[in-house]
């Protein structure tokens, strides 16, 4: 299913739209697993890093999938489904995990589907996001976030997720690939904007959300990625690289964090993998970047040292070539709610 472009309305009216009405974009390219099997709570309990055992039908949560030595393998958002645990990740971003939770499956009753290509995923958010929603027939999954529910959105038989990546409040509505096509027509003709990619990917860096493959990969730890509310217990006894998470919970902090990032206005946007520096030394990588129309600046996402992690410190980049140093400060921390 082709992405969206949004070339109806501009990138700040997309943007103005996510964040005072409502908007919405084709999320089909996302990595989306099913594991089925009696066995399958216990299974992802002991391969990953948050409580899966005690994850309630029609609750989520995140969670990291950790190698032995407690490196991420993926960064998940994991849903009980009556008759399975629906797994969901960014594009790519179970290529790592999906061979390593196969070999460990074979020890459990469990079955593994990477339903990827016979599946779709959008996310309406802003807002009007539920209005829109009910007004087209949706039962709203209950307060909790993460929390999810199946019903009809415009007549398409849905399982419908409330999450808000984009620091926004939403819905992510998950359908059978035949289904999503209908789906996508009753988006287009809603009158509500789709949001082009690099829009919606501002909104993600604004709201703190790291994306596997570019702010997270297997080079980090867990805490790392500063999601220890969401995505981690400290309680749950043991799994694959607990060991090292545990340790680094029992030393107080990691040497690196990600943070939240924000140029100057006028300066140019920091690209992806650059270095950071402060006092002439290396502090810092730029992991995710974008302009963002709310700022009129750039904002990205960064793995910089925890001495240079408190907001308003300040680092500095440089472009290939270019003398002059542009700077960037660390944002003040973004507002996650902790699934209930």
């Amino acid at each position: 299913m082709p992405q969206p472009t949004g070339s109806m309305t501009t990138t700040p009216e997309q943007y103005r739209a996510a964040r005072e009405s409502a908007a919405w974009i084709d999320h089909a390219g996302r990595s989306r697993m099913r594991v089925g099997g009696p066995d399958r709570a216990k299974f992802l309990h002991n391969l990953t890093t948050n409580d899966i055992k005690r994850l309630a039908v029609g609750r989520g949560c995140e969670t990291f999938v950790t190698s032995p030595q407690g490196k991420t393998l993926a960064f998940l958002v994991v849903h009980a489904l009556p008759d399975a645990i629906l797994l969901r990740s960014d594009p790519g971003g179970m290529d790592l995990a999906l061979p390593h939770l196969r070999k460990y499956g074979i020890f459990d009753d469990v079955a593994i589907e990477d339903s990827s290509a016979e599946t779709s995923e959008f996310h309406v958010m802003g807002p009007g996001a539920a209005a829109w929603l009910e007004g087209v027939g949706a039962t709203l999954p209950d307060e909790a976030d993460l929390s999810s529910t199946t019903t009809t959105v415009a007549g398409v038989d849905v399982l419908l997720v409330r999450e808000s990546p984009a620091g926004i409040p939403g819905f992510t509505l998950i359908a059978d690939a035949e289904a999503g096509a209908r789906l996508a027509e009753a988006l287009r003709g809603s009158g509500l904007p789709a949001l082009d990619a690099e829009v919606y990917d501002a909104l993600r860096i604004e709201a703190g959300t790291p994306a596997f493959g570019r702010d997270v990969n297997d080079r980090n730890l867990p805490q790392e990625l500063d999601r220890d509310p969401r995505a981690i217990s400290f309680v749950k006894g043991c799994y694959l690289g607990q060991e090292t998470v545990a340790r680094l919970d029992a030393l107080g902090h990691v040497n690196k964090i990600l943070r939240r990032l924000v140029s100057r206005p006028g300066e140019p946007v920091p690209p992806e993998g650059v270095a950071l520096e402060a006092g002439g030394k290396a502090v810092g990588t730029i992991t995710s970047s974008a302009t963002s129309p709310g700022r009129g600046a750039g904002v990205a996402l960064g793995v910089v040292r925890v001495s240079h992690a408190s907001p308003g410190s300040t680092m500095t980049w440089t472009r290939p070539g270019d003398a002059e140093a542009f700077v960037v400060t660390v944002d003040d921390p973004p507002l996650l709610r902790t699934p209930a």
